[in-house]
C-alpha cells in the first residue's frame, strides 16, 4: 500500500470511530433532553445547545468521510457516458474544484470565523465554552477534504479511476 493509501486508510477508520462516538453522544443528549422535559418537566439548557454542537460537527467530519469513500451525492450520469480520456479530464476537474472550495471557502473561511469569534470572545451561553469551538470544524474538515482531493486528484490524473471503471 501506497503512503497515500495508508493515509486515506488511517483517516477513515479515525473518522469512522470518532463519527460513530459523536453521534452516541447526541443520541444521548437529545435523550435525556427529551426525557427531562417530558418526565421531569425542568430541561436543562445546555442540551439543546450540546446537541447543536455535536450535530454541526458530526455533519461536517460525516461529510469528510463521505467524500473518503466516494459515497457522497454525486451526478455521474453525464460523466459515464464519456470517452475515458475525457471522463478522466471530468474526475480531475470536478476533485480540483472540491478541493479549491475545501481551502477557500472551508479552510480560509472557517479561520476567519474562528479568529473572529474568537477574539470576538463569544460564549457559548450553556456550555460556558468559546463559540469560535463551534465553527473549528470548518477548517479541520476543509483540511481533511483538501488532503483528499489532492489525492484524488493525483489518483485520476495517473488514471487510476479508468482501471477500476474499465473492470
Amino acid at each position: 500500500m501506497s503512503p497515500q493509501e495508508i493515509f486515506r486508510h488511517v483517516l477513515v477508520r479515525a473518522l469512522g470511530v470518532l463519527c460513530a462516538v459523536v453521534f452516541a453522544a447526541l443520541v444521548v443528549d437529545v435523550l435525556f433532553g427529551v426525557f427531562t422535559r417530558q418526565i421531569l418537566n425542568d430541561q436543562p439548557a445546555w442540551t439543546e445547545e450540546l446537541a447543536r454542537f455535536l450535530l454541526v460537527w458530526l455533519a461536517l467530519l460525516g461529510g469528510v468521510l463521505a467524500y473518503a469513500d466516494d459515497r457522497h451525492l454525486g451526478v455521474d450520469v453525464l460523466v459515464s457516458h464519456l470517452h475515458p480520456s475525457s471522463r478522466r479530464v471530468a474526475i480531475v476537474t470536478s476533485h480540483l474544484c472540491v478541493l479549491g472550495f475545501a481551502v477557500v471557502v472551508l479552510v480560509l473561511g472557517g479561520l476567519e470565523l474562528f479568529r473572529n469569534r474568537w477574539d470576538a470572545g463569544q460564549m457559548m451561553a450553556t456550555l460556558g465554552i468559546r463559540k469560535a469551538w463551534f465553527y473549528m470544524v470548518l477548517p479541520l474538515g476543509g483540511s481533511l477534504i483538501a488532503l483528499l482531493a489532492l489525492g484524488k486528484t493525483i489518483d485520476a490524473i495517473r488514471g487510476k479511476y479508468a482501471k477500476e471503471e474499465a473492470s
